[in-house]
């Protein structure tokens, strides 16, 4: 069994222990033997996992405990993180001890060999003394955690106070010397950036601008970033980001490209301009597939190597990048590509973008069973991810936005449906971390609800929502925030996403329709992804192809080429030149504050017109 794991790429006896996948097999096995298991969450990138598999799990005398007292299981956390966020201690390699249905006797993170020697003895005798005690809290624990699940609701009203909450705990965790957030270690806290530089572009507030440029220029500056081969390392072990865990992940590098491009279309800065260029160019040599198009999901740390220089590096064995396709992950990377081919004018990249999600959706998309976690050896993992549904249904929509191909409009609107469907909790609003299909063992048999899943979940059902003029769409968003709400300042830095989401609701922006075909649709198109707006939607519509949009949007077919203005059912008159867009824009938006007389109006009577 041992073959189908990763470990580390040393010398190293990990393989010597007889580990099951986790699943019903291991589970079974575990209760005809009477056994705890011995959980081991790993990733295929997490320096102590190979630490631990070099020492303790290469120590004859715990490889010997361990074979003849437990059933042990490894898991690797990046194709299952539904057990991930059930089972983690605080880290990876997480070393959990369960009973043989799942509950959790204790929890380590790495544990040296000595300590490790002593757990695994320890666990033993008092599983084996205290059976009866231990199965009695089993019951006491699940039920606990159907009670605080069952009792889980909205705790407040969304409004304004959610963002400026978020806001004063990122104002109160900021570094002003190193930028970032807390002390050592530092981690790049995307989500907080995103955050900083989505309400600046709301209130010109330049505080907000100066805590987000300051963090990512200290992070490209200094040690957190590679500045051979470009790319960011997962987080910095210092707080002045000097020494760096030298792990590269896509989905830090695509998140953490995608607010650098937004900075860069805020500041016009060359500075920002060229590290997001230079991290493109590290996810295309190294993160992705050039035949296929789909990225992979990591590259190993190894601190000798990226202490090297250029030369001495070609002359190494590069650290080992994890094949695997990661299909949230792939999606988020080319939400960033999209990003990049109008910020920087690089088209090409949007054809990128695009082969990725067309393999997301022939590999991983089944209609039925949702989207796959992750693709291996050619077969797809774990179906029932709900992370990944939301993510890619907002890859879908940008793709729709940047290139106006009604096809992932389309399959945007496939992957909603079905989210809504399998995922979301009716009753009390919000979206299931996995789906009720999916598998029931230890932990898993009580799903979850995450923050930041909500909110990635919100901002694409309201950009579906107003692309179709779908009200359903947004009663889903606001429902699946408003679980949340009045739980912002106990999260802190970590409801900077769902902030943003909320600010969204609560202020949405222009909506720009495109009318027309040709040379001169993409003009208006490019003018209207630029516009310098905290929230905008942007679509592009074909006379013909597109009659049944252009009816719900109340919009005729002509004059085509033309862009107009939305805000609700109240819409700008026809632009023609791309330049006037932006006019267009702040006229509409002053009309529509003063609550006075809009320029267009398309709705079929005035009273329709209220928004």
């Amino acid at each position: 069994m041992s073959a189908s794991f990763h470990f580390s790429p040393r010398p190293n006896r990990a393989h010597e222990i007889g580990w099951r996948p986790w699943g019903p097999e291991a589970f079974a096995e575990a209760a005809r033997r009477d056994a705890p298991i011995l959980l081991s969450i790993s990733a295929v990138w997490c320096h102590w996992c190979h630490v631990m598999d070099e020492t303790s799990y290469s120590d004859e005398e715990v490889i010997r405990l361990i074979n003849e007292r437990f059933v042990p299981i490894r898991v690797d956390n990046d194709e299952r993180p539904d057990v991930n966020a059930r089972y983690n201690q605080g880290g990876w390699p997480t070393t959990a001890f369960l009973t043989p249905d799942g509950e959790l006797i204790a929890g380590l993170t790495y544990v040296p060999p000595e300590q490790m020697r002593q757990a695994l003895e320890q666990v033993s005798a008092y599983y084996r003394e205290h059976r009866d005690d231990i199965a009695s809290k089993v019951g006491e624990l699940r039920e606990r955690r159907r009670a605080a699940v069952a009792s889980m609701g909205p705790a407040g009203e969304l409004s304004d106070q959610i963002v400026e909450d978020v806001l004063v705990a990122l104002a109160d965790q900021y570094d002003p010397v190193f930028g970032g957030f807390g002390a050592e270690p530092k981690f790049p806290h995307v989500d907080a950036i995103e955050l900083l530089l989505h309400m600046y572009a709301r209130r010109r507030d330049p505080d907000l601008l100066h805590m987000a440029r300051k963090t990512l220029q200290q992070m490209c500056r200094g040690g957190t970033y590679d500045h051979v081969w470009g790319g960011f390392f997962r987080y910095s072990t210092t707080r002045d980001w000097s020494v760096p865990h030298f792990e590269k992940m896509l989905e830090d590098n695509a998140g953490l490209l995608r607010a650098l491009l937004r900075l860069y279309r805020t500041t016009g800065d060359p500075e920002h301009r060229s590290f997001a260029e230079r991290t493109l160019a590290y996810v295309d040599a190294w993160l992705s597939d050039p035949e296929t198009g789909v990225f992979y999901g990591s590259q190993d740390a190894d601190e000798e190597f990226y202490r090297l220089t250029d030369e001495e590096r070609r002359r190494r064995q590069a650290p080992f990048v994890d094949r695997r396709v990661y299909a949230g992950w792939c999606a988020l990377a080319a939400s960033a590509y999209l990003d990049a081919s109008w910020t920087l004018d690089r088209p090409e990249l949007a054809h990128r973008a695009e082969r990725a999600l067309e393999w997301i959706w022939t590999h991983l998309w089944q209609p039925g069973r949702g989207l796959a976690r992750s693709w291996r050896d050619g077969e797809p993992g774990i179906f029932g991810v709900f992370a990944d549904h939301a993510l890619f249904a907002g890859a879908l929509l940008d793709a729709y936005e940047v290139t106006g191909h009604r096809e992932q409009l389309d399959r945007a609107v496939e992957v909603v449906a079905f989210m809504r469907e399998r995922f979301e909790d009716v009753d009390r609003g919000g979206f299931w971390d996995i789906a009720p299909d999916a598998e029931r063992l230890g932990r898993l048999d009580l799903a979850q609800k995450q923050i930041g899943e909500q909110a990635i979940a919100s901002i694409a059902l309201m950009g579906l929502g107003r692309l179709l003029r779908d009200e359903r769409l947004f009663d889903s968003a606001r429902r699946a925030l408003a679980f949340f709400a009045g739980h912002q300042e106990a999260l802190g830095i970590f409801a900077a996403g769902y902030a943003e989401a909320v600010d969204r609701l609560l202020h949405p922006g222009p909506d720009i329709v495109v009318v027309g075909v040709g040379r001169e649709v993409e003009a208006l198109r490019a003018a209207a992804l630029r516009l310098a707006e905290p929230d905008r939607t942007v679509q592009t519509l074909d006379p013909e192809r597109d009659a049944d949009l252009l009816e719900r949007a109340s919009l005729p077919p002509a004059p085509s080429p033309a862009a107009y203005v939305c805000y609700g059912r109240a819409c700008s008159a026809p632009v023609r030149e791309p330049e006037a867009l932006e006019e267009a824009v702040r006229s509409l938006r002053e009309a529509a504050a003063r609550a006075a007389e809009t320029l267009f109006v398309t709705a079929e009577s005035p009273e329709e017109t209220a928004d």
